[in-house]
């Protein structure tokens, strides 16, 4: 049985949920940014925006410049959270597979479902109406045997309407358009695409896996599979897990270290308080940065212990941070995010273990005599790994204390120099 992949698309989903509760945006140039600082980056632009000459990532200030009636709308991530779940309700009632692409687009798996509601093309314009009667959102949906080809259909055929590729046609279908529609095609491969003149994918499709590896190395094999239309992975329903995300734009554009540094560090305090007044911890941690130039880096690591403190939080987000900044162009935007959150383990508690008898226990078991010595060296590591979560979970508390009576600025990290 052939699959049958819906993919949703709400262009400029942010500025489309804005024109819902302010309809006088309509048909203006709009761009979300955030309005504390000239300096920070365009979010989302409008498609009247867009024909003005402003485009994500471009500094607000140049924008403003570029486009004098341009209406800057700061971010309402509630809002946004919002709209996406009445749409996920909505699909919701079609297929229980459904995956959350990001704002304003979901892949929807109808496979299986003729009997219940016809021919998935004609689901799919049953919920283009629903979208857009009940929401108020015009959503481009585009029909296909995967997900790389539904969701480059929606793109295609901007704005509100529908395209259904029928299953065997994803190679045709494809092989006009521009590489840079396909979900691989990255700012570093673009370039590499164009050093050997390939501006379409039929041309990259002509290319064999070995002359593929000599380009892109150990991504050959996805270039091979979406210049042909190739795509198995599965519609993934996500987990509803919180997050605790904090970001901020730099004053300037900025290749120091130590303004980066410090940057993330208020970032981590204020993330990491947030998590401990929920009683949480996160056992996954994102970082993400935007250069000067627009271009987005983002690096993530699931956690082998989960973090709630400070101390522990700074060590995942330094090296996230290092493996992320891989260019020399000057940063204008960071951001970390604190995921996975769950309820704190009972070995939290002995973070605040005023009386030492907790130290005391682990001592005891560093320095047991039985057992082989490899186990007595695992004992001993864990111990120390415990006490120094301890520590830092204790002076993470009393920090929490300072900030509290005083101010989150009150107290913070030092860093060495030399």
């Amino acid at each position: 049985m052939d699959r049958a992949i819906l993919h949703l698309d709400i262009p400029s989903f942010p500025v489309a949920v804005e024109r819902v509760v302010s309809p006088r945006l309509r048909e203006r140039p709009v761009v979300v940014a955030p309005s504390s600082s000239t300096r920070a980056s365009i979010l989302v632009s409008s498609l009247e925006a867009r024909r003005a000459g402003v485009f994500r990532g471009m500094p607000l200030a140049r924008a403003i410049r570029i486009c004098r009636d341009l209406i800057v709308v700061p971010p309402n991530e509630p809002l946004y959270r919002r709209a996406s779940d009445a749409i996920l309700k909505v699909l919701g009632c079609y297929s229980p597979l459904l995956e959350p692409a990001g704002g304003g687009h979901v892949f929807l798996d109808m496979t299986g479902t003729a009997q219940l509601f016809g021919r998935a093309v004609d689901s799919a314009d049953r919920i283009q109406r629903e979208v857009r009667e009940r929401l108020r959102l015009a959503a481009t949906l585009g029909v296909a045997s995967n997900k790389l080809v539904s969701r480059v259909a929606a793109r295609v055929i901007r704005p509100d309407r529908l395209y259904d590729v029928f299953p065997g046609s994803e190679a045709p279908f494809l092989a006009p358009l521009e590489v840079d529609l396909l979900p691989g095609v990255d700012p570093s491969s673009r370039e590499i695409l164009w050093e050997v003149n390939i501006a379409r994918v039929q041309e990259l499709a002509a290319l064999d896996v070995a002359h593929l590896r000599l380009l892109f190395g150990k991504r050959a094999w996805r270039f091979y599979q979406e210049a042909r239309g190739i795509d198995p992975s599965p519609v993934r329903p996500s987990e509803k897990t919180p997050a605790v995300r904090e970001e901020e734009t730099l004053p300037e554009d900025s290749n120091e270290d130590a303004v980066h540094r410090e940057v993330l560090d208020r970032l981590i305090g204020r993330a990491a308080a947030r998590v401990r007044q929920m009683n949480l911890e996160a056992r996954r941690v994102r970082v993400r940065l935007c250069y000067a130039d627009g271009v987005e880096s983002m690096r993530e690591e699931a956690l082998a212990r989960p973090v709630a403190n400070d101390f522990a939080a700074r060590e995942v987000v330094e090296r996230l941070f290092e493996k992320a900044r891989g260019r020399r162009i000057q940063i204008r935007y960071l951001e970390i995010t604190l995921t996975d959150l769950r309820k704190a383990s009972r070995q939290l508690s002995l973070f605040e273990d005023s009386g030492g008898n907790g130290a005391a226990a682990g001592n005891g078991v560093a320095q047991g005599n039985g057992g082989p010595p490899g186990e007595r060296g695992e004992a001993m590591a864990m111990a120390a790994t415990v006490a120094k979560e301890r520590r830092e979970g204790a002076l993470t508390a009393a920090l929490d204390r300072i900030r509290e009576r005083f101010g989150v600025a009150a107290v913070g990290f030092k860093r060495r120099v030399g």
